[in-house]
């Protein structure tokens, strides 16, 4: 029987179709938290959410397919998996929709001062009026037009604003039949009220926006971070904030998650944030363990698994027997 690691800790949680999808084709499940260096010895599959998988801990297993529970694999060796040959599967598009939802719920937030008005009336009991923002005719930037950055973006027209998109990847012609602006990351930076990031992290966007690119924001602008905390140089972010480079942030992940105790956020007025629950609804997360354990099903049929990320390893695949799915 092959047995596959869960350390994914909304996988099943909220209904046992996933898991009985993994059981009726034969998987022994196990459940952990945590992992050590030699905690995936005897699994054919692991099932991660945020833990590190490292080379080592693969060299040291015989793990053969990793189905991460998500769509962020910064917390895998992806090239170590490479050269051990091990697919990394992702869950795309499975939590759009919650975590643009989630952007729009922080604009609003931001916009209206829902967090200062509610601890004013709640807390203090004080029956203060604060003024807020109008977003028709707001300009909103958004840096990733993924997935996440297009539904953020559909909904944002919606509500009368104008779009701005930095996505070197994305053509002009495509945004503006769509009603969106392509611009360069200076000019978003300059000339929204709004920006919010929606790219992995990597090399290249691992503190994009830094000190001098918040110094380019406009002292009334206010950044949103549903992607990674990576993504900004967070000393920078609370200097901005506690400065008035700029008038606020919404974060909902952090370099070190969970936040530590001590962390200068804490001590930011101007910031709201959440505990990287984004992707934290009930139909995301189905949406999340269903790919996932189908992914472990399809490449243990000898299936090559849809959204396999790193995509060199598929030749191997298919010289072992395995079939691309149409």
């Amino acid at each position: 029987m092959k047995r596959v690691l869960v350390l994914a800790r909304t996988f099943g949680k909220y209904s046992s179709e996933p898991l009985k999808l993994l059981q009726d084709n034969g998987f022994e499940i196990e459940r952990r938290q945590q992992v050590d260096v030699d905690d995936l010895k005897g699994f054919d599959a692991v099932i991660v959410g945020v833990q590190k998988i490292t080379r080592e801990m693969m060299q040291n297993s015989s793990v053969k397919i990793i189905a991460k529970h998500g769509v962020g694999v910064d917390n895998i060796d992806l090239e170590a998996a490479t050269e051990l040959g091990i697919p990394v599967t992702v869950t795309p598009n499975a939590n759009a929709v919650s975590v643009a939802e989630l952007t729009i719920g922080f604009i609003f937030a931001l916009s209206k001062k829902l967090i200062d008005l509610h601890n004013t009336l709640y807390q203090k009991r004080q029956f203060v009026s604060i003024t807020g923002l109008e977003l028709l005719g707001k300009t909103l930037g958004i840096v990733g037009f993924g997935s996440i950055g297009k539904e953020v973006a559909k909904r944002a027209l919606c509500l009368g604003m104008r779009v701005l998109v930095y996505d070197p990847y994305v053509e002009e012609s495509v945004l503006k039949e769509l009603g969106f602006e392509k611009a360069d990351l200076d000019q978003l930076l300059r000339q929204s009220d709004f920006v919010s990031l929606h790219v992995p992290l990597n090399e290249s966007t691992r503190h994009l926006i830094d000190r001098e690119k918040l110094s380019l924001m406009k002292k009334t602008a206010y950044l949103i971070n549903t992607a990674r905390g990576g993504v900004v140089d967070e000393e920078a972010l609370v200097e901005a904030l506690k400065n008035g480079q700029i008038a606020g942030a919404a974060l909902d992940v952090f370099n070190a998650e969970p936040l530590p105790v001590d962390s200068p956020f804490f001590g930011c007025p101007n910031v709201i944030m959440t505990p990287h629950v984004g992707a934290h609804t009930y139909e995301a997360i189905l949406r999340m363990n269903m790919m996932a354990a189908e992914s472990i099903v399809d490449f243990f049929n000898n299936k090559i698994p849809k959204h396999v990320v790193n995509k060199e390893v598929i030749p191997r695949l298919l010289e072992r027997g395995f079939t691309r799915q149409t």
